[in-house]
Formats: C-alpha cells, sequence, structure tokens
C-alpha cells in the first residue's frame, strides 16, 4: 500500500547560490553554493529516492514502474513522470533566460520544453525578478541591444514579495534576482535558453555558455507576462492552471480533510508553518520547507497544524 512520500533532496551547485536552504531551512549542505534543491525529481541524471517508510531507498522512476496508475493516476500511468519540484536559494541574479515549449523542443532538442511557476518562499526587501519584455522591445531591438551591452533596458523588472506566485510560461523572458528563494513547479525538463549571463565567470574564470540563436527563436516578443498572484485571506486561494499542472494555496488551522485521485497524483509543499499529513492512522511530520508526493491511490488524507501549503497536481494525459 502507498502512502505519502517524502525524498532526499538532490542538491545542486550553481555559480549563482547560497547558503538560504541551510539557513532558512536548516538543511545540511554539501557546499557553499547550493542553488536548487530538487524534491522531487524523476530524471536519469538526478533520481529521487524515497527517504522513509516500507519504501526507503527506492527510486522514483522504480516506484513509477512498480506501481504504474496507483501512483501516477488512472490517466498518467502510460507517460513519463510529468513534473519537476525544486526549491531555488539565489544569492545572486541568475541568468536572463527563455525556456522553448514542447514543440520547439521536441524537434530541436528531442525532449519536452519547460513550463513552470515560482511561489515566492522568501525575499529581501525591494528584490527584485526580470519578468518579461517592456512593451515595445521587438526581435530586433532586443537582438540590437544585446551586442551593444545594453539588454536591461529591454527587460521588465518587478518587485516581488513573499507569497507572490508568477506564472512563468515557455517564451517569456525571465531571470530570478538575488535575496530571493522560491519553490518551484515545472514540467519534467531541464531545457533552458541562456540569453544574457551579467559577464559573470566562475572560479576558473569561465563564463558559461550562451544560446542566443535559439533563444531568439521562442521569446514570444510582444505578449505580456501573466498576471501576478497573491494569497487572499480566505482559504482554498486557487492560484494558477496551465496545460501541464495547477496549483493550489491552502491555509490549515486545526484540521483540514482533503483528498488525492484517482486520476492524478499531487505534490505538497509546506510554505509556512508545521503541521502533519494524516492517513490510515499514521502521521507524517509536515515542518515548513518539506515536499511530498501524495500517490494517486492515496484517497482521503487530513492536514493538521498550523500551516500554509502549496498542493500541485499534474494535468492528466494519455
Amino acid at each position: 500500500m502507498l502512502y505519502p512520500l517524502r525524498f532526499q533532496p538532490i542538491y545542486k551547485e550553481r555559480i549563482w547560490g547560497g547558503t538560504g536552504l541551510r539557513d532558512e531551512l536548516r538543511r545540511r549542505l554539501p557546499g557553499e553554493r547550493i542553488g536548487e534543491s530538487w524534491e522531487i525529481a524523476c530524471r536519469e541524471d538526478s533520481m529521487s529516492k524515497a527517504a522513509e517508510g516500507p519504501l526507503r531507498g527506492k527510486s522514483l522512476a522504480e516506484l513509477v514502474r512498480d506501481y504504474g496508475p496507483e501512483l501516477l493516476g488512472q490517466k498518467n500511468h502510460k507517460r513519463k513522470f510529468p513534473l519537476l519540484l525544486k526549491i531555488l536559494d539565489a544569492r545572486e541574479v541568475l541568468s536572463v533566460q527563455v525556456h522553448p515549449g514542447d514543440e520547439f523542443a521536441g524537434k530541436h532538442e528531442g525532449c519536452a520544453g519547460k513550463t513552470e511557476a515560482w511561489y515566492i518562499l522568501k525575499a529581501r526587501p525591494r528584490a527584485k525578478i526580470v519578468y518579461g519584455l517592456r512593451p515595445g522591445v521587438t526581435r530586433e531591438y532586443f537582438g540590437a541591444a544585446l551586442k551593444q551591452g545594453k539588454l536591461e533596458g529591454c527587460l521588465n523588472e518587478v518587485e516581488v514579495k513573499q507569497g507572490e506566485v508568477y506564472s512563468i510560461p515557455a517564451g517569456l523572458v525571465h531571470a530570478l534576482g538575488d535575496g530571493i528563494m522560491a519553490v518551484e513547479l515545472q514540467q519534467n525538463s531541464d531545457l533552458t535558453y541562456r540569453v544574457f549571463d551579467w559577464n559573470r565567470v566562475d572560479k576558473n574564470g569561465r563564463s558559461r555558455p550562451l544560446q542566443v540563436e535559439k533563444a531568439l527563436q521562442v521569446i514570444e516578443f510582444g505578449k505580456s507576462p501573466p498576471q501576478v498572484c497573491q494569497p487572499e485571506r480566505g482559504d482554498d486561494s486557487f492560484f494558477l492552471e496551465n496545460d501541464c499542472f495547477s496549483l493550489y494555496y491552502h491555509r490549515v488551522t486545526g484540521e483540514k480533510v482533503m483528498r488525492c485521485g484517482p486520476e492524478t497524483f499531487a505534490v505538497i509543499t509546506a510554505v509556512a508553518g508545521n503541521g502533519e499529513i494524516r492517513h490510515r492512522g499514521k502521521a507524517y511530520s509536515l515542518q515548513y520547507g518539506d515536499s511530498f508526493l501524495l500517490p494517486a491511490g492515496l484517497g482521503e488524507y487530513n492536514l493538521y497544524g498550523e500551516a500554509a501549503v502549496l498542493v500541485g497536481y499534474a494535468k492528466t494525459g494519455g
């Protein structure tokens, strides 16, 4: 019988990373520049393993193979695990980048594209992100500004606050700014086209590669970024929905009855407070920053405590 599944975090060193995951979430980190914690991942190069319970040590790929529709849902079990859940810690600004959609990525890269969303977990005062382009910026203007070293004049920067949600569809130019920690839910893809990396180099004096030509083909010039979502004072505030997943925000005070499945699974992250997931007489600690995969066959479960959670559901596939 499946149960709420917690996985061992997979930490990624990044040139822009820091120690926020240790300082904010009390995690033991393998270095001083950890930019990403992959909370739930099913990729050949980065594979989550169950952290506790009877299935401890099993990889997510093994669980998908062994449990199929009970894990992924009746309409998801015939495809690859569709989502990737991360926590990002940006000590420095990330590169200015864009992700391709499925059609372009499939044709040119042989993989899925990437649509994602950020929940701002923590932000220093006046922290900013790059969120699309300024009105009137054309492909020609953008390309010329890039060559002239004046790209910043093209970028739409917005100040962010804790609790806001930003939808990052394929084709949108974006960059997470310094001093921000975010939960990122995305398609199961690691495909990014960097446009500009602020002229920085690594400890060996090397610049990271850029993919400007491809980026210029997939940027959706003239399209405004999606509206920013903010939590409401009431409970069960619906945040966003796209072709890949839906994302909900729930406040928990005391006990809240929830349900998962049978068509698709869910991923849950505690973004404030502490509590428990209770299922079939067992309690699973859900502390600030913790994430779980909730199998489609889980059925009814309870959230207990004083907390706020993000719950993402994969869209059903054939």
